[in-house]
């Protein structure tokens, strides 16, 4: 039996969204490809206690990124001598699937890729993803890569004013899919769910933000209900003993299992969240408004970049999110955001990037 050809796919502890394993799905329903996913636990440096991982994980990216203020000519020349390290084992991934291309999904993993591509003098080709609607400021070796995904022109044309030909640059959206989700079905997803018929707004939030937003929903009393997602232990207890304390009789569900986050926020009528891309992307897909916050001047970006077109509200307090709950909960203005981001993403989707890469392979070895 002839064995399919491999996509190997790197990403890191960065990642949001599972956008990893979304191509990775989307390339293996095409039937022509078998995919490996690595994350840096696999390829990046090696911690003695994993304690340890999240620093040596962040000086490694710091260090990675800061080479990248060299031009991606430059970054590609090859140096004599065994790699070591990080860069071993990302040459020994490459040398035992031999993959068609590499395609990556974080900052880190493309630099990790293109320095061990240096070093070891391999030729595979690479393909990156940009998860974000706007190109970050920071020079990195992502711009080394042969072809690039983006969600938008805007991103298309800074990398263009980059040195990036624009034919090596592919307008796709963002590896992210949700269902389109009408009225009807949220309803009905709600009495599935054992929610109330009232608006129900969802909280994917973190720290501080969570509880301080979590509180102010539930100060709005009848009004509102809502759902809040919390992994973490501390976060658990603050977030339900703020609920308990607001009003005991209503309805706060605090979610504490990841595979139930996507059920809940499809049944929501409006979503607040820090900024995540994963998370505003399958809202414009499923048709929710969304609120979103942000702590950086990257975040602030590309926040600022969705305000501008109608796509989000920002909230630049927590106190903001009570005012802008109410906004939404006007039927005009609700629409008009669904339908501008339902416009955004209607025409992408996984599957077709999938459709672009097999195309894209199928070329290069032609």
């Amino acid at each position: 039996m002839e064995r399919k050809p491999v996509v190997l796919i790197l990403t890191s502890s960065e990642e949001r969204g599972g956008a990893a394993e979304n191509l990775a799905e989307a390339i293996r329903a095409d039937g022509a490809y078998n995919v490996v996913i690595l994350d840096e636990k696999r390829y990046g440096v090696k911690v003695p206690f994993e304690r340890l991982r999240p620093a040596l994980f962040a000086a490694d990216r710091r260090r990675l990124l800061r080479s990248g203020a060299a031009s991606a000519g430059r970054l590609l020349k090859k140096r004599k001598g065994r790699p070591r390290g990080r860069n071993r084992r990302v040459a020994n991934a490459v040398k035992r699937y031999a993959p068609e291309y590499v395609l990556t999904v974080t900052p880190y993993a493309q630099a990790a890729f293109v320095e061990a591509k240096r070093r070891a003098g391999f030729e595979v080709p690479s393909v990156h993803t940009v998860l974000a609607f706007v190109l970050p400021e920071e020079d990195y070796p992502a711009y080394a890569a042969d072809v690039y995904l983006v969600e938008n022109t805007e991103v298309r044309d800074s990398l263009v004013a980059r040195g990036i030909p624009a034919k090596h640059v592919v307008i796709c959206g963002l590896p992210f899919d949700a269902p389109r989700v009408t009225p009807i079905e949220a309803e009905e997803g709600k009495q599935e769910l054992g929610l109330p018929r009232t608006p129900i707004v969802f909280v994917n939030a973190d720290g501080r933000d969570a509880v301080e937003i979590a509180g102010l929903v539930a100060d709005q009393g009848d009004i509102v209900n809502m759902v809040c997602f919390a992994e973490d232990v501390k976060l658990l207890a603050a977030l339900r003993t703020n609920a308990e304390r607001s009003d005991p009789g209503r309805n706060a569900v605090i979610l504490t299992r990841r595979d139930m986050f996507g059920e809940y926020l499809l049944m929501s009528d409006i979503v607040i969240t820090r900024y995540d891309p994963s998370v505003i992307y399958k809202c414009f897909k499923a048709g929710k408004p969304v609120i979103a916050f942000g702590r950086n001047a990257e975040e602030a970006a590309n926040l600022e970049y969705l305000a501008e077109r109608r796509l989000i509200m920002r909230a630049a307090s927590d106190i903001d999110v009570v005012a802008l709950i109410y906004k939404f909960m006007q039927t005009d203005v609700s629409s008009e955001y669904v339908e501008n981001g339902l416009a955004r993403a209607e025409m992408f989707s996984s599957s077709n990037t999938a459709n672009y890469l097999a195309a894209y392979a199928g070329g290069k070895n032609a």
